[in-house]
């Protein structure tokens, strides 16, 4: 094994508190090296990283057929065809086609209007959260407030019951279980079963909103192509994977993103001030994507279209290639002062979101659930505390936690 496989090991090894020496480590000696322990060429200077998400003609997406034979038991399941054959793995000209019909429903527009909404959910939900900590009990943050706030925010985006996200909190990680390459028969066929219920919610919503059409997006993706051009138009399977992809891509980061900003607000409440608004809550947590990217590792590899030059640094065509954004983010190259946290720096540099073509058309709500919590906390819960040192799981592929317990005072 060589030496930077060996610190990719321990990257990937669980309970990694900080494993910003070891991207800095990385940077430093091997910014561009094949791994054999991920089977790709790794990448870690934002430039590089951002040059691969910038340029997917260079740097494609597999097709469906190369992820299936990765995994060939679970291509046999419908709910790995739906996730492979997703936006998120699509590749130009499809991607762009998909993408311009999807952004013409989730505008910019739709997502401003959530806002109020947002609010509510979190003020709700923080709310609930501090009624059953009080008297000093102990709660879980990440199954109180992590986990349904983005699924409550996306039944809200969508249409769907608001009381619909215990039913997403169980769909949704047994379906993202399909592409899980240590998934055993039974998991595969459960995660079947989920998406078959999923895509039942679904389907009822849908005939519901083509009788009745109201201001969700839904509606919104019902209602392309009723000018009567088809290429506008998505199919039943492009929207049922559209619906399936919206619910499942962020799930898992966006909770991740929740507990890591209330673990930095924790670690640091003499910023607690200044997510009293708004616009220094959205801040705080540009910085806090920065600083301790929920997903610092690409989900999915792209693979080198032809021989590309990194510096002085070769990847061959054909090469699978995968990013490090929690390596990248921290580069002193894009981000002057990297390990320090703070939510005044000018502009931060990040690849949180991704860039280019497949930059996530959920960054801002995103943004704003997150800013929305931590700001009902700021003004509704002044005595958060840790209950105990908060266990991370994982460094790679999210930066989660094992527990996360909080208490009021004390």
């Amino acid at each position: 094994m060589n030496h930077a496989d060996h610190v990719l090991d321990r990257l990937l090894a669980p309970g990694q508190d900080d494993p910003y020496p070891l991207y800095a480590e990385l940077r430093a000696t091997a910014p561009v090296h094949f791994s054999s322990r991920l089977g790709s060429y790794v990448l870690t200077r934002f430039d590089d990283c951002a040059h691969v998400m910038r340029n997917p003609a260079l740097f494609p997406a597999p097709d469906p057929a190369s992820f299936a034979s990765f995994m060939p038991e679970h291509s046999e399941y419908d709910a790995f065809r739906v996730l492979v054959n997703s936006i998120v793995n699509s590749n130009p000209p499809e991607h762009t086609r998909l993408r311009r019909l999807v952004s013409r429903a989730f505008t910019a527009r739709r997502v401003e209007s959530l806002k109020a909404g947002v609010v509510r959910i979190a003020a709700d939900l923080v709310d609930g959260a501090a009624a059953r900590a009080a008297g000093g009990a102990v709660i879980d943050f990440h199954d109180e407030l992590s986990v349904p706030v983005p699924l409550r925010v996306m039944a809200q985006l969508l249409g769907l019951p608001l009381e619909d996200d215990r039913l997403l909190a169980d769909l949704i990680p047994r379906i993202i279980n399909v592409v899980d390459p240590a998934g055993d028969t039974a998991a595969l066929k459960d995660a079947d079963e989920a998406l078959h219920t999923l895509l039942g919610r679904l389907g009822d919503l849908v005939e519901r909103r083509r009788a009745e059409p109201a201001d969700d997006l839904v509606s919104g993706l019902l209602a392309l192509g009723s000018d009567g051009d088809s290429t506008d138009r998505l199919t039943e399977d492009e929207l049922q994977a559209v619906f399936v992809a919206l619910l499942t891509a962020g799930f898992e980061t966006s909770a991740t993103a929740l507990d890591i900003s209330v673990h930095t607000l924790l670690a640091r409440p003499e910023h607690r001030a200044g997510l009293r608004s708004h616009e220094g809550a959205l801040r705080f947590v540009d910085e806090v994507l920065r600083w301790d990217a929920p997903a610092p590792m690409s989900a999915g590899f792209r693979y080198a279209a032809e021989d590309t030059v990194f510096g002085e640094h070769e990847v061959p065509a054909g090469s699978p290639v995968r990013v490090l954004l929690g390596a990248a983010n921290r580069d002193p190259v894009a981000n002057g002062d990297p390990d320090r946290f703070d939510p005044l720096r000018t502009a931060p540099r990040t690849l949180a979101f991704g860039t280019g073509a497949h930059h996530c058309l959920g960054m801002n709500l995103a943004r704003m659930e997150i800013a929305a919590v931590l700001t009902a906390i700021a003004e509704r819960l002044p005595g958060l505390r840790f209950a105990e040192e908060p266990v991370r799981r994982r460094s790679l592929p999210l930066r989660d936690f094992a527990s996360f317990k909080v208490r009021l005072g004390g």
